[in-house]
């Protein structure tokens, strides 16, 4: 049975048949999946004759040696009715394992994590520098970000190289190479070697795992001492094996539910298209300024004056690390650690769209992630909070623009406005709020708070009564 090993296991006697089908299995690499299970001998046999006497295994579960492991169980049920025939019910256990189909990765991703070693900064900025030398062939403000955009991505993967993904970034070396013997004295069928490495590759890794979440809470608490809330959460997302699930199928307007992929993306487009481009109020408000802002007493002309190196060095500087990129895929540290060439590229590229007010198409578009809010069926899209992600660098050019109006929208803003204005953060309300319910007790009077939840407020604002 020598020549037959991997097809069938040396149980039964041969005739011609046989060898034909052994024959066959072997030529196109299958098994028999009957003869791989220790079974009694009513469970194996698969035909049993008029009398009774004569009994024999004729029925066969085939399959390829690439998906043996899914086999699990195989028997014959003597008790199961057929109709007038004289063969048994033969059945199969088999175990699937499906995968979630993976969304598709941007074409960069960066290695950002080694831009915290000097070294790595140092060549980044000088790689940054020699490529941006053509500057002075363009024009358009669209031309100059394209430009911009793949000379920065084609410097970041050459210095930092591509971002890896392990699957199980806690497994050691020692760790891997026992499980690549084990496959490997699998595919050979040395089931002693394999049953021996088996015992070793559970015994690393728990060995693997136990120090790993060791390393985690140190890491934890360490984090919480120095009050790093970023690593912090990011640690113990690491030691968390439910992680949120990706989209499913989704429930359309009239009921019916959509699994396939194509009609899921184009409901989730119809939904936030309805969902963000709300109309306004029939009568528009009436509580615009009485006089135009620039006749205001206290008010200034915006300045036209092209934007200053200062200006954009100070924004750049604000950016926070660790940020999700939009559609263009470059980074706050790409723009942070680019050096004085980078403020340079950042400088011609904003004062040429201030200059012929076009801006990039990349900034007009954003990423929209969907981030159930763990209330009500997964089906339903109105239970998901929608999250912008828009590119990084037309987030710096908002930036210096806000900055360079902020003095002067903070003349025009009424004393009751309190969001997205210095010196008015939520504390000082909260203190406000508290100061008026104790004096209110104090003197013994009636306070009436009114708290307004609005359904998705921020989304159904209307734009124009806001500006």
């Amino acid at each position: 049975m020598g020549l037959w090993r991997g097809a069938v296991s040396p149980v039964y006697p041969l005739n011609d048949n046989g060898l034909h089908l052994l024959e066959l299995c072997r030529s196109h690499d299958l098994y028999i999946a009957n003869t791989y299970f220790q079974r009694k001998t009513i469970h194996q046999y698969t035909w049993y004759s008029n009398n009774g006497r004569t009994k024999k295994l004729i029925d066969y579960v085939i399959t390829s040696k690439r998906w043996r492991s899914l086999v699990k169980n195989r028997r014959a049920y003597r008790s199961a009715e057929l109709g007038n025939i004289d063969h048994r019910l033969v059945c199969t256990d088999l175990r699937l394992r499906l995968h979630a189909q993976r969304s598709k990765r941007k074409s960069v991703a960066a290695d950002i994590g080694k831009l915290k070693e000097p070294d790595t900064r140092q060549k980044y900025s000088i790689e940054i520098s020699n490529r941006f030398e053509a500057l002075g062939s363009l024009n358009s403000s669209e031309d100059l970000w394209k430009h911009f955009k793949l000379q920065t991505r084609e410097a970041a993967k050459l210095v930092l190289g591509k971002r890896s993904y392990p699957k199980k970034s806690w497994l050691t070396n020692e760790t891997l190479q026992v499980i690549e013997q084990r496959r490997k004295a699998r595919l050979l069928e040395d089931m002693t070697t394999y049953r021996r490495l088996n015992g070793v590759r559970n015994r690393l890794i728990h060995r693997d795992r136990t120090q790993f979440v060791a390393r985690k809470a140190n890491e934890i608490d360490l984090a919480a001492k120095k009050k790093d809330m970023g690593s912090l959460f990011k640690h113990l997302l690491d030691l968390t094996e439910n992680k949120t699930p990706t989209l499913g199928p989704v429930l359309s307007r009239d009921g019916a539910l959509l699994s396939d992929e194509g009609s899921c993306l184009e409901w989730w487009k119809d939904h936030f298209c309805l969902l963000l481009n709300n109309t306004g109020p029939s009568v528009p408000p009436n509580d615009s300024p009485s006089q135009p802002y620039s006749q205001r007493p206290g008010t200034d002309v915006p300045p036209d004056e092209p934007f200053s190196l200062s200006e954009i060095g100070h924004a750049v500087k604000r950016l926070k690390n660790n940020k999700a990129t939009g559609i263009c895929g470059l980074t706050s540290e790409l723009l942070k650690y680019g050096g004085p060439t980078m403020l340079l590229f950042l400088h011609t590229l904003f004062s040429t769209i201030w200059q012929t007010e076009i801006i990039p198409e990349d900034w007009r578009k954003g990423v929209i992630i969907t981030l159930w809010k763990r209330i009500g069926s997964r089906s339903d899209c109105s239970n998901y909070r929608g999250i912008t992600l828009l590119s990084v660098p037309g987030k710096l050019f908002l930036m210096v623009l806000l900055d360079r109006y902020r003095s002067i929208i903070r003349k025009i803003w009424r004393l009751e406005q309190s969001g997205f204005m210095s010196d008015h953060s939520t504390i000082e309300q909260i203190f406000t709020i508290r100061q008026i319910v104790e004096k209110t007790k104090e003197f013994r009077q009636k306070a009436f708070i009114a708290f307004v939840n609005f359904r998705a407020a921020f989304d159904s604002v209307d734009r124009k009564a806001l500006w």
